[in-house]
């Protein structure tokens, strides 16, 4: 994999350098270089202006139409930084669909075409800026000099300047290293989208990243408590150099690879990768100070290259670089970015090493509680794929225990009291941690494995033995299943430790345990929501195989280590604990989170496929990661084995553990070794449920037949298409104002392939009598194929049928209805998807239908009262009403969609959907006020939706509330509301 890395490397750059020869040259000093970038300044009188200027950089286009352009003072002789006022476009084609989608999600369209008015450049394309400032000269007047000053000024001190590594992009390009060749970073302002940051960077795997600044949305209150609580994180020694207004979210809109000629990835790499890390690291008493010295031994990526890349958090204090000899290193600190300048580029075939010394406060006190705060983040690092060999020695106070990776290699007692321990991992480990404080420690054997358990005072079972040994057992149970599935475990001895903190996590030969998550509160634990704390554990455990000694290629693939964590420890679950759980599964409530509705219509799932791992955080939905990446990639993992045959999978994935022990596996390799293994074709499969987003509907009807000595259940599957909608501020042919919504299909059903579990209950007289209202005593299990648009069905069993369903349990990543149980219901949705499809006499016949039909009760074996029914009716029909005066409006029939209103039952008055379509009618009939007074509530609760925006900015507008429509209109378009005709508001 590392010549693959060096491969890509080369193909990006080798046209720059024999183009160029920039590597012939000498290269400035380092530390002037960072001075003259510091001391930087604009040059009026060399303003220069642009006409219809198009500069290609990276996947975009950048079309400078009019304006005048005024460079900043060169830097080692090269004019790299500048200021563009006038008019400008950036455009920006995605390189494919999942690029795409996130351009829709973000910006509404599925390329890049935005304007702006203002710009700050730095183009490292020495050719490219050279021709731009030789165009006429056109120095600036009064009030352009005082906007390119405050914009230049402003560019320095936003996080734009940190996030694209602007100083450090500068630096390096202006040393003529190849990791910075062509380098280019841009801000752009005065557009509809807001701020908007672009950057090219050589160094990285994905070279190109396109997208926009979220700053933190919180009342003037909520501020000064914020900053109140950074103050007095400071005091501590943490959020260094934090400012509220760097406190938001960076949403990703574009991040792709360079490409070339053929249109293939041309993949970026890091100039270096660890090939060991020796840790010496000192816990000074009271405070925990961490004074550390850490050298890393590197290996070149980059042919070329001097500059080493680390990250180290902010809140570190660097006192010295070196290489191994003393020599120091000059380095640039920005954030926590820690970059380091060699001397001289290796020799082919040659290494490099670099020394750290730093201190800072890693350790977090509460009363006798100690927590390690960021469990990989407490020493440098460097690399992307970042797997290396650990040599660390640990000093700390007496009175403590500490516990940490690797294996025991020497330790004892200083002169000075302070205890000390040397601990080695010669696996290539993506990461080494430790804990420190008060444990209990216990000893348990696994196998060939000795595990030590270190529990803390946080831990409930603290002062007890029942759920200690509850924990050690689920432990050392499921290190020897993953043994018996997925081969030996690398190691001879585990570490567990419990933690002061709400998450677990895994590491090679260390796992440590969040007290929160091994809560078990027995016959309550369903009642608050908790996990079964074995299948955490178990996950956890899962890690050392799928994480560890199968490591990912890059943040796209790091799904593959937490869906099959998962997976596994659901196996387990089935396996050796019966499926009992005492609390829920890992999987548990996939289907409501999903499905949730976001602030622009969409459902949760359709933020973005399980292939965009950390990118799913963003403004639009701040949990989209856990429930896409944990629990969608564990139903899909399971769907899969499901296909392949549940029996055979772990065979497959133990194959594949043994051909990648001890490498790093990327999306595309994974499937590609199933697919040798078994000979199967997984493109369909991994298109709609690995790249893709969309749950596929699926509504099932049956019926039971006796035929000859036996009987059959026949039926039919339909796959229905779920949409999302696109919503756009029109006008009405009266002249009032409306919101048109475009539905947007989520899922191709003509593609889609489902293997379907089915639970089917029968009568056999030979088990006796029968259990249950419905008469059955027995369950029969299998699977079906559910392909296309519809699957008729026959499934022939032995005994009278008494009940049957289609993905009983929510295994398959889809939505499943019986019509032949919610007949009501399903009419209901059937009227509600030919609505969407433009049918409307279709849909009021099966609303008027739906109206008519009784739902029946409920079949689960308990007393069902007669009120509940009639409750369940009512909002049932209230919902149809909904239904029809949505389609009402979309017609223009505004009347009746009034009296489709009025038939609404009290009940969801108060719901959002009768509000929204109480205002959109009065919109549409040019009650503005009403409407306005209707939805203002909604801006300040944020509890409105893209529609719900567009409605509230067209009311204010015409009530004259400016304050309201400003903040209406960016909330309509950042959720994806076209507001283009209120855009000269």
């Amino acid at each position: 994999m590392l010549s693959q890395r060096r491969l890509s490397a080369l193909s990006c750059f080798l046209p720059v350098l024999l183009a160029a020869g920039a590597l012939r040259a000498q290269a400035p000093d380092p530390a002037a270089v960072q001075a003259a970038i510091a001391g930087a300044r604009l040059e009026p009188a060399r303003a220069v202006a642009l006409k219809n200027v198009k500069l290609g950089v990276g996947l975009g286009t950048l079309r400078l139409e009019d304006g005048v352009l005024i460079p900043a003072t060169p830097v080692g002789g090269k004019t790299i930084e500048m200021v563009f006022l006038g008019k400008g476009r950036i455009e920006v084609e995605p390189p494919d669909a999942v690029e795409g989608g996130q351009l829709e999600l973000f910006t509404g369209g599925s390329r890049l075409d935005a304007e702006f008015k203002e710009a700050v450049l730095v183009v490292g394309q020495e050719a490219a800026a050279s021709a731009m400032l030789k165009r006429p000269a056109a120095p600036p007047d009064a009030e352009q000099s005082r906007r390119a000053e405050a914009l230049f000024a402003d560019w320095r001190k936003k996080g734009e300047w940190k996030y694209m590594s602007a100083e450090r992009g500068i630096l390096l390009n202006v040393l003529r290293d190849p990791v910075a060749a062509g380098y280019f970073a841009a801000w752009f302002r005065g557009g509809d989208l807001g701020d908007i940051f672009y950057c090219v960077q050589p160094g990285e795997r994905e070279q190109v990243t396109l997208g926009h600044f979220v700053p933190l949305d919180a009342t003037e209150r909520d501020k000064r408590k914020i900053l109140k609580q950074i103050s007095r994180e400071q005091r501590k020694g943490r959020l260094l150099g934090v400012e509220l207004d760097d406190l938001g979210q960076w949403d990703t809109w574009l991040q792709s690879s360079l490409r070339i000629a053929d249109g293939k990835p041309a993949l970026g790499a890091p100039p270096f990768e660890p090939k060991k890390y020796t840790l010496d690291m000192t816990l000074v008493e009271r405070e925990l100070r961490l004074m550390g010295k850490a050298r890393i031994d590197l290996e070149p990526v980059v042919a070329g290259s001097r500059a080493v890349p680390l990250v180290l958090p902010g809140d570190f204090q660097v006192s010295k670089v070196t290489d191994p000899a003393g020599a120091p290193l000059f380095y640039l600190r920005t954030g926590a970015e820690l970059t380091v300048v060699l001397p001289q580029a290796p020799p082919a075939g040659g290494t490099a090493s670099v020394v750290v010394e730093y201190s800072g406060r890693p350790v977090d006190k509460d009363w006798n509680r100690l927590t390690l705060l960021d469990t990989m983040g407490w020493y440098p690092h460097a690399g992307s794929v970042d797997r290396a060999p650990y040599d660390v020695t640990f000093h700390w106070p007496k009175g403590l225990e500490l516990v940490a990776s690797g294996r025991r290699a020497d330790g004892g007692e200083s002169p000075d009291g302070t205890r000390w321990e040397r601990r080695t991992l010669d696996f290539p480990a993506f990461g080494f941690t430790f804990e420190v404080g008060h444990f209990r420690v216990e000893t348990a054997q696994a196998g060939h494995v000795a595990v030590r358990f270190a529990f803390g005072p946080g831990f409930s079972g603290w002062g007890g033995g029942a759920s200690r040994e509850d924990v050690m057992k689920a432990v050392t149970d499921s290190l020897q299943f993953y043994e018996e599935k997925f081969g030996p475990y690398p190691l001879d001895e585990l570490t567990v430790a419990t933690a002061n903190r709400d998450f677990s996590q895994g590491m090679l030969g260390f796992v440590t345990l969040g007290d929160g998550m091994m809560q078990d509160l027995g016959v309550w634990n369903r009642l608050f929501g908790l996990e079964d704390r074995r299948l955490v554990i178990a996950h956890e455990i899962a890690h050392q195989w799928w994480g560890d000694q199968v490591g990912w290629t890059s943040y796209r693939d790091q799904w593959i280590s937490e869906a099959m964590a998962s997976y596994s420890a659901l196996r387990f679950g089935k396996e050796r604990l019966g499926d009992r759980y005492s609390g829920f599964d890992l999987t548990a409530g996939w289907q409501r989170q999903l499905t949730g509705s976001l602030p622009d219509g969409r459902s949760l799932e359709s933020v973005g496929p399980v292939v965009l791992g950390g990118r799913l955080f963003s403004s639009h939905a701040d949990a989209a990661y856990e429930a896409i990446v944990y629990k969608k990639g564990a139903v899909i993992l399971d769907m899969l084995a499901r296909g392949l045959g549940e029996e055979n999978f772990p065979k497959i994935l133990r194959q594949i553990v043994k051909v990648e022990n001890g490498k790093t596996i990327s999306t595309e390799d994974f499937f590609s070794l199933i697919e040798r293994i078994t000979g199967q074709d997984l493109k369909a499969f991994t298109t709609q449920f690995v790249y893709g987003t969309g749950l596929p509907q699926v509504l099932y009807s049956y019926r039971f037949e006796k035929k000859g000595q036996g009987w059959v259940v026949k039926g039919e599957a339909r796959q229905e298409t779920p949409h999302r909608f696109h919503y756009k501020v029109v006008q009405t042919p009266r002249g009032t104002f409306d919101v048109a919504a475009e539905a947007v299909r989520e899922v191709d059903v003509k593609q889609s392939t489902l293997v379907v579990p089915i639970d089917l209950e029968v009568y056999d007289p030979a088990k006796g009598k029968a259990k249950g209202k419905n008469g059955a005593n027995a369950t029969v299990r299998g699977n079906i194929l559910v392909k296309g648009e519809s699957t008729p069905f026959e499934i022939p069993v032995e005994q009278e049928p008494k009940a049957f369903w289609l993905d009983r349990h929510a295994k398959v990543f889809g939505l499943f209805f019986d019509e032949n149980r919610h007949p009501k219901r399903m009419l209901y949705y059937r009227g509600l998807k030919a609505s969407v499809e433009g049918k409307a006499t279709e849909a009021v016949a099966l609303y008027d239908q739906a109206l008519k039909t009784e739902e029946p009760p409920p079949d689960t074996g308990e007393t069902v009262y007669y009120a509940d029914l009639q409750y369940a009716r009512r909002v049932m029909n209230a919902a149809i009403e909904l239904g029809r005066a949505r389609l009402l409006l979309d017609q223009g029939k505004d009347d009746e969609a009034d009296a489709a209103l009025g038939r609404v039952d009290r009940l969801l008055r108060d719901g959002d959907e009768y509000r929204l379509l109480q205002a959109r009618l009065d919109v549409r009939r040019g009650n503005y006020d009403k409407a306005f007074q209707g939805l203002r509530k909604g801006l300040k609760s944020n509890g409105l939706d893209s529609e719900g925006y567009a409605l509230l900015a067209i009311s204010a507008r015409a009530t004259g509330h400016k304050e309201e429509l400003d903040k209406a209109l960016k909330k309509a378009r950042e959720n994806g509301a076209d507001v283009t005709l209120l855009s000269g508001s």
